[in-house]
């Protein structure tokens, strides 16, 4: 039960000193302010990211080359063409696609861009539109008899050259060879986050192998039958690949393993950013502190007065509590408002650069952060608290006289 006097009285008190409460309040409200938005911001990348993967499905596995220890695909070239069709002869495999990737420079009216070639199989597309990947706006999708067309995303289209908007029949030259643009695709950037991914240029496999030499995947996408059976067919593609390769100079990845990673690497990156903005924390705890003891030292003779009518220590103990308490509560419930304002605007800002950045208000959070806030202020103000209660009252009427 809330002793309403005493939360009156604390509330009196405080509001005697308007300007020195403020200044108390700021550090509180900048500690939780940050944790709030930290925490709100972690959130919505997590959900973000989830969503994301969602959409490649949890039955989609990725075969890499390498180790598994950094960006092997970048350097890597351990898979092999033949890799696709041994993959798909296993139980279980309902389809695995392979990514041809290489780097040129793409020239349009005597203007130059770098370019991040993408070479796939027209008769599997049905897999990059199901993941998102390729999604047509405008134009037509590559075919199987198609050599020297290509699709490229809307931003490339729109920024790829500077003062040039690229259009469906238009042609750019590739390594000294023209190709036809038939499609233009929504920007992978939504997938993959901002116009970083725009430049990219699809084609078909077979022109990627023939015409810029690179005739194996960089990365084999395998979709299974039902997601049930993902860990028992990665184990039989590891035991296959390894034997055909005769060593394990690959990896395997599911979609939960890369969701769980992710994960992983934004809680560590949001318990340290949370951790600094604890400090701030700890500054207004310092500051309720101070401000306690103040209040102790301007009060004596009016807490000589109390204990003179019969307040016990422990009444006296209490009021001085129940003000740090309330400064703490009164700090967290402003700074989460903060937070949460600007968690919003940082989602507001993602999503209209091109990374969809959900907003969401988590009520534990928010309760949670109140009552730690309110904690602080207690633990902050309980030496000064408990140094009003121990004032004996003679020698506290005595004071100021």
């Amino acid at each position: 039960m809330i002793d309403e006097e005493l939360v009156s009285v604390a509330y009196r008190n405080l509001k005697m000193h308007k300007m020195r409460s403020l200044l108390t309040l700021l550090g509180i409200v900048i500690g939780i302010g940050a944790i709030v938005a930290l925490v709100s911001i972690g959130e919505g990348l997590n959900q973000a990211i989830t969503e994301q993967f969602e959409m490649l499905g949890l039955d989609t596995l990725f075969v890499e080359p390498g180790s598994g220890a950094g960006f092997s695909t970048a350097v890597s070239r351990t898979l092999k063409d033949s890799d696709i069709r041994l993959i798909e002869g296993i139980p279980g495999v309902e389809a695995a696609m392979g990514f041809y990737e290489t780097a040129a420079i793409a020239e349009f009216r005597d203007k130059k861009a770098s370019v991040l070639i993408l070479g796939f199989d027209p008769n599997k597309r049905e897999y990059l539109e199901k993941a998102g990947y390729l999604i047509l706006s405008k134009g037509r999708n590559l075919e199987s008899t198609d050599k020297y067309s290509i699709l490229i995303p809307e931003g490339f289209s729109e920024d790829g050259f500077i003062e040039e908007t690229l259009k469906i029949k238009d042609s750019l030259a590739i390594n000294e060879q023209k190709f036809q643009i038939v499609g233009i695709t929504e920007d992978l950037s939504s997938l993959m986050g901002g116009g970083l991914v725009s430049n990219f240029i699809f084609m078909p496999k077979e022109t990627v192998q023939d015409f810029f030499g690179e005739e194996d995947p960089v990365e084999i996408a395998v979709q299974v039958t039902d997601r049930t059976l993902v860990d028992e067919v990665s184990e039989k593609i590891e035991r296959r690949l390894k034997q055909a390769h005769g060593e394990e100079d690959f990896y395997i990845m599911t979609t939960e393993n890369i969701m769980e990673a992710a994960g992983v690497v934004i809680g560590l990156v949001q318990v340290v950013l949370v951790g600094l903005a604890a400090i701030s924390l700890l500054v207004g705890g310092i500051g309720i502190m101070n401000t306690m003891l103040m209040s102790v030292l301007e009060r004596t003779r009016e807490i000589g007065v109390m204990k003179a009518v019969g307040a016990t220590n422990s009444r006296v103990l209490s009021i001085f509590l129940m003000e740090a308490g309330l400064i703490g509560a009164i700090g967290g419930v402003i700074g989460s408002a903060f937070g949460l304002l600007i968690a919003a605007g940082v989602s507001v800002v993602a999503t209209a650069v091109g990374f969809p950045l959900p907003f969401g208000i988590n009520p534990i959070v928010l309760a949670g952060a109140t009552a730690f806030a309110m904690l602080v202020g207690m633990v902050a103000g309980y030496v000064p608290a408990r140094r009003a209660a121990m004032l004996e009252p003679v020698e506290a009427l005595r004071h100021g006289s």
